[in-house]
């Protein structure tokens, strides 16, 4: 489970987290090192040819290439070193871009996100390819470590999904599901309540019967979808809760369960036709998470990014990228100096 700081607040996760932030620190100072190296190599050059040649020749070739080089170098460490702080400490404008922005940075990931990855079509599609119903159906049916987890770790699982709210886009998707079927279904569900109905109620009646029942249960659903404090949604989180606790604490319950898993697997294995059936429902279900997960996800995104310390943000963004812009410091040194290659010897030329 993630602690209030976002951090992992597993042992194991939090030492792998700390070398791979040690290994990213490391390879950072040698990327710099390398970088800031190169761009002394050059003003050295340069400071030498100025002052112990005549700039003819070779020698003028030599100091035009360290000139550039030194140009090119310099830029490029303003340009990279400005993302993460003020070069020098010097308050220049827009320079710290991230610490500064980094509201506005983590509100546009969050859309970003949402709208690349979180697309209901592309989610569904994504979905329909990898044959969901098969593989659910091999880990439930699995034995071992590689089987299902246990009826305890699932009670905690879900006790963790309840308190963390992270249901609510199943409930929502669910109400949205049920309204739909109530639509579609309308004429087969009006005809076999009438046919269960008394002999002597007249047909009239029985069919304004079912039209109010049905307009109400529409609109309790619809009621559902508005308010996320309605009645029914915090009785099926309560409800939810307690089951919750009783698979952490009712052990003959927790094993029925994982039989009833278990047997589920099975079925999904060998019925091709439930698997088809599965797979729709999963893929149909992905497309309405999707709908409903895309305005929370962005918003999770954006909210967590904010809580974040400026400072603490620019140096794990550095920790992970810094190395590659690095790169883009030398390879700013070495164009310069081929650049200034060039242009002396165009100037030569003419």
């Amino acid at each position: 489970m993630d602690a209030p700081n976002g951090r992992l607040s597993d042992p194991a996760s939090l030492r792998r987290a700390k070398r791979r932030a040690t290994g990213d620190s490391r390879s950072l100072r040698r990327a710099k090192r390398r970088a800031t190296g190169l761009l002394l190599a050059a003003a050295a050059l340069f400071v030498v040819m100025h002052l112990l040649t005549d700039g003819d020749g070779w020698a003028g070739y030599a100091e035009a290439a360290a000139e550039a080089a030194m140009i090119g170098g310099l830029a490029d460490w303003f340009a990279v070193t400005a993302l993460f702080k003020h070069p020098l400490g010097i308050p220049i404008p827009h320079t710290a871009i991230i610490p500064r922005r980094k509201d506005a940075i983590g509100a546009s990931l969050g859309e970003f996100v949402q709208d690349n990855f979180f697309d209901p079509d592309d989610l569904a599609h994504w979905v329909a390819d990898r044959a969901p119903a098969e593989a659910l159906g091999r880990w439930l049916a699995a034995e071992g470590d590689a089987g299902l987890v246990s009826g305890p770790a699932l009670g905690r699982l879900l006790e963790s999904m309840v308190d963390g709210g992270h249901h609510r886009s199943l409930v929502d998707a669910a109400v949205e599901r049920a309204d739909r079927f109530l639509v579609d279904n309308y004429e087969v569900l009006r005809d076999r309540i009438v046919e269960e109905a008394p002999v002597y109620t007249p047909k009239v009646l029985d069919h304004h019967i079912f039209t109010r029942l049905h307009r109400g249960v529409r609109g309790v659903l619809a009621d559902m979808a508005d308010d996320p404090n309605h009645e029914l949604r915090l009785r099926i989180d309560a409800g939810l809760r307690s089951y919750a606790q009783r698979l952490q604490t009712n052990q003959r319950l927790a094993t029925r369960v994982e039989a009833v898993l278990a047997r589920a697997g099975e079925s999904l294995q060998n019925d091709s036709t439930l698997q088809n059936r599965v797979d729709r429902w999963l893929v149909s279900a992905a497309g309405l998470l999707a709908r409903h997960a895309q305005a929370e996800v962005a918003s999770v995104i954006g909210s967590t990014v904010a809580r974040w310390d400026a400072d603490d943000t620019s140096d794990r963004i550095e920790r992970r990228v810094g190395r590659d812009l690095q790169f883009i410091r030398i390879n700013g040194t070495l164009i310069g100096a081929l650049a200034g290659l060039a242009i002396h010897g165009v100037g030569q030329l003419l």
